[in-house]
Parts: C-alpha cells; sequence; structure tokens
C-alpha cells in the first residue's frame, strides 16, 4: 500500500470515529433531556396531586355528613334488596297458593254460596246419600257447560252437579257432550233407553241402567224423560185474569232420584195396563193423565211396562198392576186374566191399582161385575163441592175447572199408615164416586182412602145434568179413593190380595202431578204405592224458586252507602298512603 493510501483509510477511519462520538454523544444529551422531562412531569403530577388533595380536603361536618349519606346508601340498598326479595317470595308463595287452592276446589268445590235462597247448596240428606254411594256413576250432560255458565237461572245445574261430584268422594263423574256435535255419544245411550234423547238432556248411567232428566217441563215430549231440572208453572189469578209464571229447580230432586234409580239393585216393576188388542184402553180426555201417572212412577224409580191385556200373559213379572182408566167394557177373558193374577194360584200377595173414568161407557157388564165382586162400584156422576169457601178453582190439562172439592185421607186405613198428612190439599176433579157394596164379606173387606166433605155433591154423566139444580142436589160425603182386599188364613200366614180404586186419572191430572209445591196428590198417591209394595221412599228436596226479587233500598241507605263509597273509604287510602310516604322518607 503506498503512503497516500495509507493516509486516506486513516483520514476515513477517523471521520468514522467522529461521527460515532458524535451520534453517542447526540444520544446523552437526548437522554439527558427526557430525565428531565420526566422530572418535570412528576414534578406536575404531584402538584396537581397536592392541588386535588387540597381542593378535596373535608371539614368534620363534611366527614360526617358524606358518613350518613353512605349509611343511608347501605341502608337503602339492603331494605330495597329485602323488599324486592320479599315481593317475589311472597308473589311465588300466593301463586302456589292459588294453584293449590285451584287443585282442592276442584276436588272439593270451596264455593260459598252468598245467595238469599242458598241456590248453589244442596240438601244435607243429599250429602248424605252422596257421601254412602259405592258405584262409580256417570252424569253426561248432552250441551256444552258454557251453555248453563252464561245463564244466571241455569247457572244453578252446573254448580249442583259440581257439588254433587264434589260430595261423591269420587264416585260421580260428570261429562259435558255438544249433542249435536257428537251424534255418537247418544247412540250410546239409546241401547238402554227407549225414549227420545235431545240437547240439554241429562243421562245417569251405571252400567246398563239408564235414567234421563229433561231440561224443562215447558215443552211436552210424547217419548221423553218423565223428570226434569226446571219446573215451570203459570197460574191464573181469577180475580184479575191474568197469567203468571214462575220458574223453579228441581234438579236436586230429580238428580236424587235418578242416582237411587241406578243403584236399586231391587226396583219394583208395574206392568201398566193402557192397551186392548193394540189401541189404548182409556179414553183420549185421559191421555195426559196416563202420561202423568207413568212419569211420576218412573220420577219415583218404579220401572213401568206397557200391558196390552189381550195378548199379555199377567204373571210374577209385575210386582204390581195398573188398569188406567178402561173406556169400554173388558171380555170375559180379560176379567178372567186379572181374577188370576189376583188369585195368584191362592198364594195371593197380589196388588192392582185401578183408575175409573168419567168419560166410560156406562155399559160395561163385565168390568162392573168384577169389580162388584170386590165390594167396589162406580157411579155414573162425578163428585162437585157446593161450599164455595171450600171449592177449589185449578188450571188443568184441559183448562181451569172450578168446584172441585178437596180429599181428605182416612188415617184409620192402613194403606195410609205412612203418609203425612200435608197442609197441602188434595184435590179431586172428575172423580167418580166409589160405592162400598160392603165393609166386609166373607174374607174380603173395604176401607176408605179418600173422602170428600159432606157439603159435596154428584154432577151426573147423562143428560138428568141438564136440570141439575146444585143448590137443591143432595148433599153427602164420596168416597173417591177405596181400598179392597181379598184376605185367606192358612195356619199361620195370612195371605192377601188387593185393589186400590181411584174415583178418576184425574186425581192426577199432569197440571196436579207436576204441581207438588202446591197440592199433595202426587205425594200421596207414591206414599200409596210405596206403602203397597214396600219400596222405600224417595227423598224429598224442596224446590228453588227461580224468580227475580227485587230489593228495595231507602233514602237513609243510599246517602250512607254513598258516604262510604264515596268519602270515607277514598280518604282512609289518602291517609294510609301519606303515613307511608313518611315512613319511607324518615327512614
Amino acid at each position: 500500500m503506498s503512503e497516500k493510501e495509507e493516509i486516506k483509510q486513516e483520514l476515513e477511519s477517523s471521520e468514522e470515529k467522529l461521527s460515532a462520538a458524535d451520534a453517542l454523544k447526540e444520544y446523552a444529551e437526548e437522554e439527558q433531556a427526557a430525565a428531565e422531562a420526566s422530572e418535570a412531569s412528576d414534578d406536575k403530577k404531584d402538584k396537581e396531586k397536592d392541588s386535588k388533595k387540597k381542593k378535596h380536603a373535608r371539614t368534620p361536618e363534611a366527614e360526617k355528613e358524606r358518613a350518613l349519606k353512605s349509611v343511608k346508601r347501605r341502608k337503602k340498598f339492603k331494605y330495597g334488596t329485602l323488599a324486592a326479595v320479599i315481593t317475589v317470595v311472597v308473589i311465588a308463595i300466593v301463586v302456589a297458593i292459588n294453584m293449590i287452592c285451584g287443585m282442592l276446589d276442584s276436588r272439593y268445590n270451596w264455593n260459598i254460596d252468598l245467595t238469599s235462597k242458598g241456590l248453589y247448596q244442596i240438601d244435607d240428606q243429599t250429602v248424605d246419600f252422596l257421601h254412602k254411594l259405592n258405584d262409580d256413576i256417570k252424569i253426561t250432560v248432552l250441551a256444552n257447560e258454557s251453555f248453563f255458565l252464561e245463564d244466571a237461572n241455569l247457572k244453578v245445574l252446573a254448580e249442583t252437579l259440581t257439588r254433587f261430584k264434589t260430595e261423591s268422594n269420587g264416585h260421580i263423574s260428570v261429562e259435558y257432550i255438544d249433542a249435536n256435535k257428537n251424534p255418537e255419544a247418544i247412540s250410546v245411550y239409546k241401547k238402554n233407553y227407549s225414549g227420545d234423547l235431545q240437547s240439554g238432556d241429562v243421562v245417569i248411567s251405571k252400567d246398563d241402567l239408564v235414567r234421563v232428566i229433561g231440561m224443562s217441563n215447558s215443552g211436552y215430549r210424547t217419548n221423553g224423560p218423565s223428570t226434569y231440572m226446571f219446573n215451570q208453572e203459570t197460574s191464573m189469578d181469577y180475580q184479575t185474569y191474568q197469567q203468571t209464571t214462575s220458574l223453579s229447580f228441581i234438579g236436586e230432586q230429580s238428580l236424587v232420584s235418578a242416582l237411587m234409580g241406578v243403584t236399586d239393585l231391587n226396583p219394583v216393576t208395574v206392568g201398566m195396563i193402557d192397551m186392548t188388542a193394540g189401541s189404548a184402553i182409556y179414553d183420549q180426555m185421559d191421555t195426559y193423565n196416563y202420561q202423568a201417572i207413568k212419569d211420576l212412577l218412573e220420577k219415583n224409580n218404579y220401572q213401568v211396562e206397557s200391558v196390552d191385556i189381550a195378548t199379555a200373559e199377567l204373571n210374577e213379572t209385575y210386582d204390581l198392576l195398573m188398569l188406567c182408566s178402561p173406556a169400554s167394557d173388558l171380555t170375559e177373558a180379560q176379567v178372567q186374566k186379572l181374577t188370576d193374577y189376583l188369585n195368584n194360584d191362592n198364594k195371593y200377595g197380589r196388588n192392582l191399582v185401578y183408575f175409573g173414568s168419567p168419560f166410560k161407557s156406562p155399559d160395561t157388564p163385565n168390568l162392573d161385575a168384577f169389580l162388584a165382586l170386590w165390594g167396589l162400584e162406580y157411579g155414573n156422576a162425578f163428585v162437585s163441592e157446593s161450599d164455595a169457601a171450600s171449592a177449589q178453582v185449578a188450571a188443568l190439562a184441559v183448562g181451569a175447572v172450578g168446584s172441585i172439592p178437596i180429599a181428605k185421607p182416612n188415617m184409620e186405613t192402613d194403606i195410609n199408615v205412612n203418609y203425612q198428612v200435608s197442609k197441602l190439599p188434595i184435590l179431586a176433579p172428575y172423580c167418580c164416586p166409589i160405592k162400598r157394596l160392603y165393609e166386609q164379606n166373607s174374607g174380603r173387606n173395604t176401607y176408605a182412602m179418600l173422602s170428600t166433605a159432606d157439603t159435596a155433591y154428584l154432577y151426573p154423566l147423562s143428560d138428568a145434568a141438564a136440570d141439575l139444580d146444585p143448590d137443591k142436589a143432595e148433599k153427602s160425603s164420596y168416597d173417591i179413593a177405596v181400598l179392597a182386599n181379598s184376605t185367606f188364613t192358612g195356619g199361620s200366614d195370612i195371605l192377601k190380595s188387593q185393589i186400590i180404586a181411584f174415583g178418576s186419572a184425574w186425581i192426577l191430572d199432569i197440571r196436579l202431578a207436576q204441581s207438588a209445591g202446591s197440592y199433595d196428590n202426587s205425594n200421596y198417591f207414591i206414599n200409596v204405592m210405596n206403602t203397597v209394595t214396600g219400596k222405600e221412599a224417595a227423598m224429598t228436596i224442596a224446590e228453588k224458586s227461580l224468580d227475580t226479587t227485587s230489593i228495595t233500598v231507602s233514602d237513609s241507605q243510599i246517602s250512607m252507602i254513598r258516604n262510604v263509597t264515596v268519602f270515607i273509604i277514598p280518604l282512609m287510602v289518602a291517609v294510609i298512603g301519606v303515613i307511608v310516604y313518611i315512613r319511607r322518607k324518615n327512614r
């Protein structure tokens, strides 16, 4: 290397060293400046911090106020949280209790009846009967439940069914079915029920036993049920000639009777002789009476079967026979059937209920001879009452009828022994007088069951009626119901057959039979039937009137109600609100 190159290289090396030294010096200066800036920043922060401390420096009073606020905040949070928790817990408890009560109410029906007439309560004897049920029974209502709940009058039926279900200890179930949308529901019961079913009917069933209750008696059904839930009566005020209509609930009675019917293991069968050679045995005027008798028997759980005396065998199938107002004579063969039935192969123990008729043909030698053998003779007239104070006026199926006598029961006759004399009268419209040909004759006896007052007279069923003057007619007491029996004593046994004879079927006119709250006709008849057959009497439940009752409020009562609702109650609420607000504010 030449000297010149060496000098050049050394100069370059010196320049690099100078450049590095300058860089180091510059870096040192920058570091020092950064340190000074940092120190200045720290001083500034310290000054700012000191300034803040000085600014926020509190006096003892300020510190005390700050402490109080802190306590209040903690207390508010504490009680607010506690209140929220308590509210949530209370709501949860209320919901749970509501659900439990709802389930218990559906099981035990804890509804409280606040109506003045106790419309939604059931009788104590009904409750006892339901508690003793051992059979599972289904009640099917052929209508939607809403149909009953939305109507003020019909609601009593839905509530009664609920109470029946509740008190039965699970033995009764209730189901509502729309009959129009579910026609197959009707077909199930048609197998064991021969009548017609329609929407609104209530079906009570147990196995193959079926009873049907109609909604109301306001519309007559030729082949419908014999019992109803509601009874509608129309009466005439003969002073003003104005009609009044009343509605009552008889569903409890009907339900109990139906339940007794489907749980009765030994029903009484009545053979109702209402046909002869395929034709009705009674006059057309007695049609409604026949239907009323049939309905009344079925209502009281008797099994009624139609009998054609020309073709049927009258045997032990029937516990009792009933001959309904024959309008014409029977044949000798038919009369012999009745005689053989009552004789029962010399074992006796048979009963026949016979109804006369004011429309019977006067020429009935065979029937008259049969009755005479039992000491009975029907007059060709009907009994009327001459005493205006005692004579009754009643609306019968044929219209308003006057001069009706009141029949008094003879309590010395054994057949009346179980009858409790009522304040309600027993009316005897169009009843033929029954003459007792003897009181005792060779083992045969006759006893008066029902008799009129001695102010009664006979209205002839002949042309002689045109010349009748009621004031001059002979007055006397007439028997319109008679018991005739035939007894035979064999050793220690007394064998007996009986005929229970009534003046006519009009004593059970359909209007009289359905007016159990006004007349005692139906009650007396069923009492006689129960005594004769030894059947247990159905319970009697009082009707519940659904007629609207108005409440009269005096001016002072209106003023008191207004003051309480408009002034006193709002003022009490306001005072309570102010007290609560002040107490919470001062916490």
